[in-house]
């Protein structure tokens, strides 16, 4: 029987999931700065890998950083580890820091991950103040209706939420 050729690419992609993995369910000093390279990885596995692992370190150690990425897909990991971990009362900060990400700018996957983040956020922190729900509404109502079934989905719960005011007007037509 001739043997199964490996491709060399996913060879490496699998290295490099196992050794986040390495960190699931366990506090490792030092791990922060072998994860954190990985939030942004373009492979899906490698992202999710990374940010359990980063979820399983003390998150004293990650927060701030997490807070002030600037590369959005790193951020959208980085806030999504912090939305299921950090304490509520950092809920100002990580929508301060959502804001900053160019939405327009990001792939129908991102927005998507993007939109998750709020909804955790809001989820396990608690509905935002009214002004900063009407803030993100109006960040978020350019983008309603999208062009995919999956992204109006979770625009027009999230809207609804927010208490945006055009989003009826935009779902009856």
């Amino acid at each position: 029987k001739p043997r199964k050729r490996v491709d060399i690419a996913s060879q490496i992609a699998r290295a490099v999931r196992q050794d986040m993995e390495v960190f699931h369910g366990r506090q490792v000093a030092g791990a922060v700065a072998k994860i954190w390279p990985n939030l942004g990885h373009a492979d899906r596995s490698i992202r999710y890998a990374a940010r359990v692992a980063l979820e399983h370190q003390p998150v004293a150690q990650w927060q701030d950083k997490a807070l002030a990425e600037k590369d959005p897909q790193t951020a959208l990991s980085a806030l999504l580890a912090l939305t299921r971990q950090g304490d509520p009362s950092v809920q100002s900060k990580l929508l301060t820091s959502f804001s900053r990400l160019k939405l327009t700018e990001l792939s129908e996957a991102q927005k998507l991950g993007a939109m998750r983040v709020l909804g955790l956020a809001f989820i396990r922190m608690g509905k935002p103040e009214t002004a900063i729900a009407t803030r993100i509404a109006a960040t978020l109502s350019p983008l309603y209706p999208a062009p995919t079934d999956a992204m109006n989905r979770e625009l027009v719960a999230m809207l609804v939420y927010l208490g945006s005011p055009d989003v009826v007007a935009k779902t009856v037509p």
